[in-house]
């Protein structure tokens, strides 16, 4: 598995994001290869962003040539935009995680 960290500020209001989050989240299901987008906010700080889990990193990467990352990392509604990607220890998360446990092996 392979994990995706996002985080970004926002220039909208954050009714707008949450409306327009609910509006595009279709279109990340759709990706082949992704397990599951948790979507964060923290309205204090003004950050906000996802977990992304792939079944692998060819999945990852299959994603950056979509329209839908390319709008996200283009969006001026969306600041200072940080993506980070990771691989998954298997062994650990299957203890830490064993609902994942299938996936991770």
């Amino acid at each position: 598995m392979y994990v995706r960290i996002v985080t970004f500020g926002i220039t909208v209001p954050e009714e707008a994001y949450a409306a327009h989050a609910e509006a595009v989240a279709p279109a990340f299901a759709d990706w082949p290869g992704l397990l599951g987008k948790w979507w964060l906010a923290d309205a204090d700080s003004g950050t906000h962003g996802g977990v992304y889990l792939f079944a692998d990193r060819a999945a990852a990467d299959r994603s950056r040539d979509t329209d839908t990352f390319r709008a996200m990392t283009d969006s001026p509604a969306l600041t200072g935009i940080t993506v980070r990607e990771f691989d998954v220890l298997a062994a650990p998360t299957a203890v830490t995680a064993p609902d994942l446990a299938v996936v991770v092996r």
